[in-house]
């Protein structure tokens, strides 16, 4: 018998737990601004726009299996917001445009995923 070595555990520490609640509690404070509204804006903007889909696009080319299938849906679903304008926008109207955008990516993501495990299941692809 190999003498295994136990499964690893959740760490945390009390520094980072403290830093991310304080990183949490400026954002809230700041939301509750003008200015604070437009810099958190400002952000939600340019993560709607550049960080989501370069994530996305990074991953459909790097990525392996089922990564790659979540990526490319992702990806796919990540177009129409880079083409179009999104126009003068509330913080309220980014907030929501860019937690919609999440859910559609993550379901377009999961669709292409379902979708390669059933044509790899059925034999169609052409990774037998």
């Amino acid at each position: 018998m190999s003498n295994q070595s136990p499964a690893p555990r959740f760490q945390f520490s009390l520094r980072w737990l403290l830093i991310s609640v304080a990183v949490v509690a400026l954002l809230l404070g700041l939301g509750s601004f003008p200015i604070g509204q437009g810099l958190l804006g400002l952000l939600l903007a340019i993560m709607l726009r550049g960080l989501l889909p370069t994530v996305a696009i990074v991953s459909a080319i790097y990525g392996r299996g089922d990564v790659k299938a979540f990526a490319i849906g992702a990806a796919v679903c990540s177009i129409p917001v880079l083409t179009s304008d999104i126009g003068p926008m509330n913080f309220a109207g980014l907030l929501l445009a860019t937690i919609s955008q999440l859910i559609a990516m993550g379901l377009c993501g999961f669709v292409a995923m379902a979708t390669r495990r059933w044509l790899a299941r059925h034999g169609l692809g052409s990774w037998k």
